[in-house]
């Protein structure tokens, strides 16, 4: 009896290792915290004594819960400010669309009703219905959280928190390791991509952090045949299917091989075990794919055919021309392009990680040990499934710009989580490398230490160019903001014209987004040139309005100030009279020489016209006209021209008739059966350095059945300025120097 006794406290105050699994992680002898040993207590009554051996003095659960809220926390903190207004990114405004949608119970909207001019970026068109190119599954999170937060930015929140928790879930299931696994969800939430990524309503971190989770209950399941865990990795491979499907086969592909080599070799029974196993993953992920298979069915009337494709066919992997959508330029992407993307995305790759190129030596460090190989060699296909599969995606491409300094690569996010992996476990032997006592214990903190430094140096030196270009989107967007009056009297319409035209007002300004419904006091509407004249018609009841963020105040200026919100107005007759007036520019001249009788004869100083003019005050124009200026009116082949000589008197103005009717004198007939157009009013002065001139173009169309016409004034106007010789017509105010005044007859 004493002998046992003595065993048992022998066996208490040197604990036996435990056995080792069959190619399983070794950590090093000194790489972790001796346990403190407490001696049990011998219970009342006597007994024999309990061992009782507390944890390590640090726990690894709690320094993932810390670093899940820091990354909560980081995500809204991010939102509210550098991400206020979004990245600029026009695909954002299709998820939160598509998310305000799904809140009152959308899955498409009625083509006849938003097309041409209110039609939202990235939809297609099924039976009269549009529907967007992506899949709901991203939307209906974020639509969640705005129906239980009053906001969708928890969405994105909760996504950094659980990517973290899903790195350090797989890492712990590949390694066995608290060590390993809390490092890499440390390298997630200090990587510069995942802080972009998790501040954005896009779907590219949710789909990520969807598989890494997924991958670690999948592979934990297969393992222990746990019903839970295969329930819950089935539903997460089944939600990434609404997600990014491309990226769920890719990475599961890997998971599936992966968890049947780790069965290998279990006996005749190992068929049966791994049809059970896989039958409960199924039954988690089968509700997911009966959603994804009737939406398909839903909006675009197959069950096989997915948004993306459907929208555009040329919208899909492979080579060969592709397109976004029908409306946008066509993209030949081709097996050299197809290479540079890829060398390209490799390169920009590294400094959007955490330390940058450093946690890529560290990862192949951790790719070539020994133990665990099978575990490395999974990690190392995951990447290359991700890496090889977006070699034949034309966007990838298409993305290149942005590696840098814009979403970085952001269809390559799947393979985040296993590179940061095996960077951790890369530090982790490193961390063991040393084993000569008493160096040991200086040696190891110092190189540790010393990578930190280096680490946090080179993440903070790559941030600089990305924040400039961020604040430049701020800047952009916070001038929208302030052209946008705060309120507008009654329900409107606000055309919205950019420098390059496009039919879709998200793609050059995606905060001028329209909500699912049609009747909202406030819509913005696409300039679409002369068609933009039958807006009107379209929308009654509703005040017009035009903003052109990029209208430069006075281009002839070194500096100018820009933007202009303006009021617009319809004329609609079979004829309209236009009154076109001219106040010719003339540059300041300085005080002539005194006279006999010693008085200054003074010219007309900054004589600029009107004296209430929205315009600058020192209007500059050519200093001695080279000619005679002229005004002319041009629609279509048409043209009408006015000579204005130098002497002419300030305010010089003609009158001009447009008629549908038969044409009477020097009326200008417009066709009732032809197609819109614009009715160009324009001013040439000529100088020395060249000819100025000042274009108002008005458009204008004909109604259906009566073939009356109508315009929308104020047209836009244009300059030719001599000072910027190459630039061409610039988008510019032409008042006062050109005044166009419309009216039905």
């Amino acid at each position: 009896m004493r002998t046992a006794r003595a065993s048992e406290q022998s066996a208490v105050a040197t604990p036996s290792r435990p056995p080792v699994p069959a190619g399983g992680y070794v950590p090093a002898q000194r790489a972790l915290p001796v346990p403190r040993l407490v001696r049990a207590r011998p219970r009342a009554g006597g007994g024999p004594l309990a061992r009782r051996i507390t944890r390590p003095r640090w726990s690894a659960g709690w320094l993932v819960a810390a670093i899940c809220a820091a990354s909560f926390t980081a995500s809204l903190v991010l939102q509210a400010t550098l991400y206020r207004y979004g990245s600029g990114d026009a695909d954002e405004a299709a998820y939160v669309l598509q998310a305000r949608m799904l809140l009152r119970g959308h899955l498409t909207l009625d083509a006849a009703t938003w097309e041409p001019f209110l039609r939202p970026w990235l939809t297609g068109e099924h039976d009269g219905r549009l529907f967007t190119k992506y899949l709901p599954g991203w939307p209906a999170l974020l639509a969640a959280s705005q129906a239980l937060f009053a906001t969708m930015a928890v969405a994105p929140a909760l996504v950094a928190a659980g990517w973290v928790a899903g790195t350090y879930r797989l890492a712990r299931e590949l390694f066995d390791d608290p060590a390993t696994a809390v490092l890499a969800a440390a390298f997630v939430a200090l990587s510069p991509l995942v802080w972009l990524h998790t501040a954005l309503p896009l779907a590219y971190a949710c789909g990520a952090a969807t598989l890494t989770l997924s991958a670690a209950a999948l592979l934990r399941g297969a393992r222990t045949g746990a019903h839970r865990s295969l329930l819950a990795g089935g539903a997460g491979a089944g939600f990434a299917l609404l997600l990014r499907p491309f990226d769920a086969v890719l990475v599961l592909a890997v998971v599936v091989g992966y968890a049947l080599l780790r069965t290998h070799g279990e006996g005749r029974g190992q068929v049966a075990t791994v049809g059970r196993r896989a039958g409960w993953a199924l039954l988690g992920a089968a509700p997911f794919v009966a959603v994804l298979v009737a939406y398909c069915w839903w909006v675009t009337g197959s069950p096989l055919r997915m948004p993306l494709s459907a929208s555009d066919p040329l919208d899909r992997f492979g080579f060969g021309p592709r397109r976004i959508l029908p409306s946008e330029p066509t993209f030949g992407f081709g097996r050299r392009l197809a290479l540079r993307a890829a060398v390209e995305t490799a390169a920009a790759a590294p400094g959007w990680l955490f330390g940058g190129p450093l946690l890529v030596a560290l990862a192949g460090v951790g790719l070539l040990g020994r133990v665990r190989r099978s575990a490395r060699l999974a990690l190392l296909a995951m990447v290359g499934a991700i890496a090889g599969g977006y070699l034949f995606w034309w966007g990838s491409a298409f993305a290149m710009p942005g590696l840098r300094d814009g979403l970085g690569p952001h269809y390559h996010l799947a393979a985040l989580s296993p590179v940061l992996i095996l960077a951790a476990a890369g530090a982790r032997w490193l961390w063991s490398v040393p084993r000569l006592a008493g160096r040991a214990a200086l040696v190891r903190p110092v190189a540790a230490g010393v990578l930190v430094v280096v680490a946090v140096t080179l993440t903070v030196a790559s941030m600089p160019p990305r924040l400039r270009a961020q604040h430049r989107v701020n800047d952009n967007d916070a001038l929208l903001a302030a052209l946008l009056p705060d309120h507008l009297p009654g329900p409107s319409v606000v055309v919205v014209t950019p420098d390059t035209p496009s039919r879709y007002t998200q793609v050059p300004y995606q905060t001028l987004r329209n909500g699912p419904d049609p009747r909202a006091r406030l819509l913005y509407a696409a300039d679409l040139g002369p068609r933009t004249a039958l807006l009107p018609d379209r929308m009654p009841g509703r005040d017009l309005y035009r903003l052109r963020p990029a209208e430069i105040v006075d281009p002839a200026a070194s500096a100018s100030y820009r933007g202009s919100f303006t009021a617009l107005r319809q004329v609609a007759a079979r004829r309209v009279q236009l009154r076109v007036g001219a106040t010719l520019p003339v540059a300041p001249r300085a005080l002539a020489a005194p006279d006999s009788s010693g008085a200054a004869q003074a010219g007309p100083v900054n004589q600029a016209g009107p004296v209430n003019q929205a315009g600058p005050v020192n209007q500059a124009g050519p200093v001695n006209q080279a000619g005679p200026a002229e005004l002319y009116v041009r629609v279509g082949s048409v043209t009408r021209t006015f000579p204005l000589p130098p002497g002419a008197p300030a305010g010089a103005a003609t009158t001009v008739w447009l008629t549908t009717n038969e044409p009477t004198g020097g009326e200008i007939f417009l066709d009732p059966a032809g197609p819109p157009g614009e009715v160009v009013v324009g001013l040439a002065v000529p100088g020395p350095a060249g000819t100025a001139r000042w274009e108002e173009r008005i458009p204008f169309a004909h109604r259906a059945g009566t073939g009356a016409l109508t315009l929308l004034t104020p047209g836009l106007g244009w300059r030719e300025v001599p000072s910027r010789p190459g630039e061409g017509w610039l988008p510019a105010t032409v008042r006062p120097t050109l005044q166009v005044t419309t009216t039905a007859a």
